[in-house]
């Protein structure tokens, strides 16, 4: 008899216990499961496409929770407030970069090697092509600026790369000025939009240099890009002192970026610029600029990278490039005179 009653008195004794924990808990359980929306951080999850804020940089991961005994005095830790946290940085690292390899290279144009070319490479546009492709490949790029891309080149590149990789301008197409063009991997970029850039080229000819706006399929993102071949003053088929020209092309080009870029969208200009110094210092004068193969321009004056190219990447401010690399393997030099020059971007 005595034992039944200790029975029936641990069995109330274990319900009561539970009653009061649901009612502790239950309000901490609701506050532990903060709507995303709410969250105090950027959301920047891939698939709402650009922040709204691009200039903003994600918060870093909240540090791991502590494994200590709450304290007894002081301050009383809100319920919900380490379970924010852990969402909010749980947006941070599922937030998706926009990331990617960009380049530029002179192909040297078909014209330069044929039989009485001024070159003093001889080797078939046919097999140099073969090269530049093996190029691109080692140097894994999702977008690159081609100069002196001539039309038996660009159909040769169409023919090997096949759907893989879009073009503007398509090979045979008069839509801009094919000398200059700009091609993607389908695989990781969507074409958006074309133009073109009117400035002067060789002995003041006017040419339309292809522009392209691109979105990063992994992300939405979108970006400008545009390809230029300036004219060079001092060659065997320049045609005399072109300085004025080129540095008429240069002013076309900055209105050029400051035009793409006025909505914030960044713009990539990319190209044989046939200028090392000159160059950077003015286009790093004019617009506040990211350079890949780096440089300074400010108080201490113009400081051009070392070495500096000739053939140039650079964006609008907020772009961050990395790994630079200028290419002049064996194989690069068996396909142009020029080197092959890329590098990572990472949008805003």
């Amino acid at each position: 008899m005595v034992l039944d009653v200790l029975v029936l008195v641990a069995i109330a004794a274990v319900i009561a216990g539970l009653v009061v924990l649901q009612v502790v808990r239950k309000p901490s359980d609701d506050r532990a499961t903060p709507s995303a929306q709410r969250s105090d951080g950027p959301v920047t999850h891939s698939s709402l496409g650009p922040s709204p804020t691009p200039t903003v940089t994600p918060s870093p991961p909240a540090p791991a929770p502590s494994t200590s005994a709450a304290p007894t005095t002081g301050a009383v830790p809100q319920p919900g407030a380490q379970a924010s946290q852990l969402a909010q940085s749980a947006q941070s690292v599922a937030a998706t970069p926009s990331i990617f390899r960009i380049a530029t290279f002179n192909v040297l144009g078909a014209s330069h090697t044929r039989k009485g070319g001024d070159s003093f490479i001889h080797t078939p546009y046919q097999k140099r092509m073969g090269y530049a492709v093996r190029a691109l490949t080692h140097a894994v790029v999702d977008v690159i600026g081609f100069q002196e891309f001539e039309p038996p080149q660009a159909s040769a590149f169409a023919s090997q790369m096949g759907s893989a990789w879009g073009m503007f301008p398509e090979p045979g197409s008069h839509a801009a000025d094919g000398r200059q063009t700009i091609a993607w991997r389908q695989e990781t970029m969507e074409l958006v939009q074309t133009s073109t850039l009117t400035y002067p080229y060789f002995h003041g000819q006017t040419i339309h240099t292809p522009v392209v706006k691109l979105r990063v399929r992994a992300t939405d993102d979108t970006f400008w890009v545009i390809n230029v071949h300036n004219p060079a003053t001092g060659c065997a088929v320049c045609g005399g002192n072109n300085d004025r020209w080129r540095k008429a092309a240069v002013a076309h080009e900055i209105a050029a970026i400051k035009t793409l870029g006025a909505d914030g969208t960044p713009v990539f200009l990319v190209g044989d610029m046939n200028s090392k110094g000159q160059f950077y210092c003015e286009m790093s004068a004019a617009l506040p600029l990211a350079f890949a193969a780096g440089g300074s321009n400010g108080s201490a004056g113009c400081r051009p990278p070392r070495p500096t190219p000739i053939d140039w990447i650079l964006a609008t401010r907020g772009v961050g490039f990395s790994g630079y690399l200028s290419d002049d393997s064996a194989l690069v030099d068996a396909s142009s005179d020029h080197p092959v020059n890329s590098v990572t971007a990472m949008l805003p």
